[in-house]
């Protein structure tokens, strides 16, 4: 005798039938949030494709635009701070900024001292969230000490805060031509350079940081990000480890390191790089939706279903 709906058990049925359409309803549900890295990590994630693309790179050191007061100038002389950990990629932008100072210009003697007074003054405005004079302060100053490196910098961070993407990268190139070595401008020109699409250009400043200082964690990082982007997903796998040796605590490492391990369906790789991720960040949403999909491809739907609702709940959808 055939069995017909009346007979079934609601409680037995499968909401979803497949692995693929268990991944996609969970990615609906979560929206795929913004995201790195490291946070992170210069520009706008709404620049780059979200699906399987890591999060856009970012600045070494940016101007946060939340409040008029949290407009910081970050180029001064400090004591370096330790990195923060990478961001859940669901939630505002990847990871702290790593707080390694700008050196000072090593331009000539004529050039201008950091205590200028139209460079105070354009610090003081920064500080207090007035972006606006900020920016006329070190165009000012600019126009008559055109080698003030910090100044250019600065002024090139708020340009990009302001979504003046372009302005930002003739600033770094004018930087960078009085400091052409400098670690710093040259991070921050390959992450405005990443977030333009330019990716075989930030390779090339991001590789000229790394022969200089093979184990500068920023740049590692950044470039597997690029690499990947490109398509060279061995090569950024190679960065991308290189990272988590030098800084074994960075998240978003980990977190890129699983979204390439599992393209390249090194699917054991994979989960033990979204797992090491969210023991770092138990909260990183897009992690624990990353080893919800290397489960399914491991066939462990019921475990997949389980990380796909784990993720749902910590993006607070």
């Amino acid at each position: 005798m055939m069995n017909n709906s009346k007979d079934r058990n609601p409680k037995r049925e499968r909401r979803w039938q497949t692995s693929q359409d268990r991944a996609r309803v969970a990615a609906e549900l979560i929206e795929e949030a913004e995201s790195l890295t490291e946070t992170a990590a210069i520009a706008s994630p709404h620049d780059v494709a979200r699906d399987e693309l890591p999060p856009p790179l970012r600045l070494v050191h940016s101007v946060a635009t939340p409040g008029p007061t949290d407009i910081t100038d970050q180029l001064d002389d400090a004591e370096p701070s330790e990195p923060g950990p990478p961001p859940a990629p669901s939630q505002p932008p990847a990871p702290p900024p790593s707080s390694t100072v700008l050196p000072e210009p090593s331009a000539p003697p004529s050039a201008p001292a950091s205590e200028d007074p139209l460079y105070v003054a354009a610090r003081e405005a920064s500080e207090r969230g007035e972006a606006d004079k900020a920016a006329a302060s070190y165009r000012d100053l600019l126009a008559k000490s055109p080698n003030h490196v910090k100044a250019r910098n600065n002024l090139a961070l708020i340009l990009d805060a302001r979504g003046d993407r372009e302005g930002a990268l003739a600033e770094l190139d004018r930087a960078l031509e009085a400091e052409p070595d400098n670690a710093t401008l040259l991070l921050n020109r390959a992450a405005l350079l990443g977030a333009t699409v330019r990716y075989a250009a930030a390779q090339r400043d991001l590789q000229r940081v790394l022969r200089a200082d093979p184990d500068n964690v920023e740049a590692l990082f950044n470039l597997g990000i690029v690499l990947t982007r490109r398509g060279m997903w061995r090569e950024g796998t190679d960065q991308l480890r290189r990272a988590v040796e030098v800084e074994p605590g960075r998240a978003g490492a980990w977190y890129y390191l699983g979204e390439a391990l599992n393209h390249m369906d090194d699917l054991a790789g994979a989960l033990a790089a979204y797992e090491r991720a969210v023991e770092l960040q138990p909260a990183n949403p897009k992690a624990l939706y990353g080893i919800g999909k290397v489960l399914d491809r491991l066939n462990r739907p019921d475990e997949a279903t389980a990380m796909y609702r784990r993720s749902r709940e910590m993006s607070g959808r």
